[in-house]
């Protein structure tokens, strides 16, 4: 009878090299996959903020309105350009009145990380960050007829019967532009 050789030289090198193939896949497979998470958790947090501060943007003129409504004012003061030139704004915060305002005669409209992490147009003591913020504001017009279009300005025999309002933010992420749009239409309350 003739035994065989079962132990075979080289052959646990091979396995050896095949395991640590398998091993390095597996693992170049788990980064990835990390980063990939840590990626998307980024750009998550970025999205997340761009939302809530468009959100705010569009209630901060909801605000304003009901404030001038309860108050007694014109529904729509301090939601127009006085010299009827433009229709875009940013909102700032008056923090000695605790007010907030919409600003027709703006140069930037970056926003500006406060040490407290509160977002703002006010650059001092802040840090620049990478979001911008605008408002849009466009009449809602009714005719005689109550036929509603959205311009600005109205025209002659055209009644200013509410407001659209667009909230834009945008920011740069790694290299690329983003933005989140929002609209509203706020009516005038009877």
């Amino acid at each position: 009878m003739k035994l065989l050789n079962t132990h075979r030289t080289g052959q646990s090198m091979v396995e050896a090299v095949f395991a640590i193939g398998i091993l390095l896949i597996v693992t170049s497979a788990v980064l990835g996959l990390t980063t990939s998470n840590i990626s998307g958790s980024q750009s998550a947090e970025f999205q997340i903020i761009a939302n809530n501060l468009t959100r705010e943007g569009i209630e901060i003129v909801r605000s304003m309105r009901d404030a001038n409504w309860l108050s007694g004012q014109q529904w729509n003061q301090g939601l127009s350009d006085s010299g009827g030139v433009s229709n875009r704004a940013r909102v700032e915060f008056n923090e000695v009145l605790n007010t907030w305002a919409l600003n027709f005669n703006y140069i930037d409209d970056s926003l500006y990380l406060s040490p407290n992490g509160v977002y703002s147009h006010q650059e001092t003591g802040s840090t620049k960050s990478s979001y911008a913020r605008f408002i849009d504001l466009n009449n809602i017009c009714a005719d005689s007829s109550g036929n509603e279009r959205i311009a600005f300005p109205c025209v002659a025999g055209e009644q200013q019967v509410g407001i659209k309002v667009t909230a834009r933010v945008t920011w740069t992420e790694r290299g690329r532009q983003h933005a989140v749009t929002l609209e509203d239409l706020l009516y005038a309350w009877k």
